[in-house]
């Protein structure tokens, strides 16, 4: 039986809660950017998902800061106009966790977790080395329908592992072990294949 849920009743942390243990698990965007002056930045996103496939586009949403202000991947995407969409495999799960954590926007989350960065085709920002996928995004539109504010790239180029790939160039889906969120906690696919979505890796907002 399904009991009805007073959701305008509900404070923003528990319609928070609701949504991010029942929309899941989340596939996460790991996202890097460049401020102005060049100083990289590095961070996950759960809401994510595809918007558009003709022609390809990418949307995340992004939470503001505790006091209201810009995170530092909206505030440098909508001065440059660039980003790369990243999905990261199983093995850097830690890594994605603590790159999550609320810096300066001084801090460079790349060289803190030593991540292997090389040049993109077509944009500014890096692609991280041993992901499963990268997309090289501009910046398309931002929408803000509420507290979230939502990112639209449309993809300009993509890269993938090579073990992903057939020799007809599609994806070989058994290959594809992503990471996803379920609440606050990211998560392997075998944790999420085994239900260990309360086997905390790390907490953290998205």
């Amino acid at each position: 039986m399904m009991i009805p849920v007073p959701i305008g009743d509900l404070d923003p942390a528990a319609r928070f809660a609701m949504v991010s243990w029942t929309l899941a698990p989340r596939p996460i965007a790991w996202v890097t950017s460049l401020s102005p002056d060049g100083t990289r930045n590095l961070a996950p996103f759960s809401f994510f998902t595809v918007a558009s496939t003709d022609p390809l586009v990418l949307m995340i949403a992004v939470e503001p800061r505790d006091d209201g202000g810009r995170k530092d991947t909206l505030a440098n995407v909508v001065a440059t106009g660039e980003f790369v969409v990243h999905i990261a495999p199983e093995h850097l799960v830690a890594e994605v966790a603590r790159s999550a954590e609320d810096t300066d926007p001084s801090f460079d989350e790349l060289a803190d977790l030593a991540l292997a960065t090389a040049d993109a085709e077509v944009v500014r920002p890096p692609v991280i080395d041993g992901c499963l996928a990268a997309f090289e995004c501009t910046l398309l539109e931002t929408r803000q329908p509420g507290r979230e504010t939502l990112v639209f790239g449309t993809v300009v180029a993509a890269h993938a592992a090579d073990h992903l790939l057939a020799p007809d160039g599609r994806i070989r889906s058994a290959a594809v072990r992503p990471l996803g969120r379920i609440g606050s906690v990211f998560l392997t696919s075998r944790q999420i294949d085994s239900r260990g979505a309360r086997r905390p890796v790390a907490h953290s907002r998205p």
